[in-house]
């Protein structure tokens, strides 16, 4: 790798857009080559990478997969040392043996039109409760983590805020929703789930709500299974009488009896295949019935838990419990998870010395330092290998 590197050769990967592969080395795609130059030219324009944005897909220019452009793939080329003929390597730079799309000078002034914009690296120790939780309901898109540096008399302070990632891509104007401070949502989120998990006739009325709903939803397929073995009984009797009158009557008969008999039993096997397909559509859409009692404890062992625990360790308990939380400008919906074992099932942690963390009861705890297992990449995983895991229907708290 050094060494092809240090000849100016590419070590292959994914193609730099404006580039093509011919025999392991980069050549320029004409086509695509015009498209970097006019992004660098429109960022040296308005010095913007959302008007950058704007204008290139406004001119009809398409990323390599036929996609609109964002505003990550647009920095990623406006700092790619390839444009200029440079081969990049553990921070150095090599002159590559590929030709440059863009001169060298415009490309250093891009830079440091991109210094000034881009804000200095700060460590946030703050833990954000619903980082990867929050889903913008106008557009989709998940609510990241962010903040901005407020400057009043007493020195700059922190402002502290859930962004929808559309805005961050695109532009501020492309989804309404924009932001949430993050301290209200998460005061909010907390102080509702505590006041539900007191409120047993809420959770009984949510409960039977979701019951109904379930059954409502397997209805027709039931009225399907019904009308099905209606029909099959039918057949049944029919044949029953058949059978019946060809002991009594003329032999005559048979033929014209046995090809209805026949009908009825192509008709009877084609009826049961179909009934048959209808109960496994019941069997795998059907969910055993919520219970309240359940959902209580869950929210109230939840509650208890987040008293107990460190700051930074709070994020993972809302994973825990909390599918995704879904917010919109008049009405904030909550996805949780049905636990029915929520204590038993709450994550072990072997410490030093060997022994899990457990309460007096026996009971597990949350650990001092979370297992990486937990965290948000991992956490669809071991959630989807315990089975018993349910998603109930949205609780709306606004």
């Amino acid at each position: 790798m050094q060494q092809r590197r240090e000849k100016g050769l590419w070590n292959g990967g994914l193609v730099p857009y404006g580039y093509k592969n011919v025999d392991k080395k980069l050549e320029i795609d004409e086509k695509d080559a015009e498209g970097v130059k006019k992004i660098f030219q429109i960022f040296l324009e308005t010095q913007s990478l959302a008007e950058t944005r704007r204008r290139i897909n406004q001119l009809g220019y398409k990323t390599r997969k036929g996609n609109i452009f964002c505003k990550g793939s647009i920095d990623n080329i406006l700092r790619n040392p390839i444009y200029i003929g440079k081969i990049e390597h553990k921070g150095k730079l090599f002159d590559g043996i590929h030709k440059a799309i863009i001169p060298e000078a415009m490309f250093l002034k891009v830079q440091s039109l991109r210094r000034i914009q881009i804000r200095p690296e700060t460590k946030i120790k703050r833990p954000f409760l619903l980082r990867g939780l929050l889903k913008c309901q106008e557009c989709g898109s998940v609510m990241t983590p962010s903040y901005t540096l407020k400057q009043e008399k007493k020195g700059r302070r922190y402002i502290y805020y859930y962004r929808c990632t559309k805005t961050c891509k695109h532009d501020w104007q492309s989804c309404s929703i924009k932001y949430v401070n993050a301290n209200r949502i998460e005061e909010f989120i907390t102080k509702k789930l505590t006041n539900i998990s007191k409120d047993e006739s809420t959770i009984e009325k949510l409960v039977r709500r979701i019951n109904q709903d379930e059954e409502q939803r397997l209805s027709p397929l039931r009225e399907k299974e019904k009308h099905l073995q209606a029909r099959i009984d039918e057949i049944d009797c029919k044949v029953k009488k058949l059978v019946s009158f060809l002991s009594e009557s003329d032999d005559r008969l048979f033929p014209t009896v046995k090809k209805e008999l026949s009908g009825l039993e192509q008709e009877k096997k084609i009826l049961e295949f179909d009934l048959e397909g209808v109960r496994l559509s019941i069997q795998k859409e059907s969910k055993e019935k919520f219970e309240a009692k359940i959902v209580l404890e869950n929210l109230r062992n939840f509650i208890d838990r987040l008293q107990e625990i460190k700051d930074e360790e709070k994020p993972y308990l809302f994973q825990y419990l909390i599918k995704d939380i879904i917010y919109g400008k008049d009405e904030i919906g909550v996805n949780l998870f049905y636990l029915p074992n929520f204590r038993a099932n709450l994550p072990k942690h072997r410490q030093s010395g060997g022994t899990a963390r457990v309460t007096a009861g026996g009971e597990p705890v949350l650990p001092s330092f979370v297992p990486s297992y937990i965290g948000l990449k991992n956490r669809s995983r071991w959630l989807h290998n315990q089975n018993r895991f349910k998603l109930s229907p949205l609780f709306y708290l606004a």
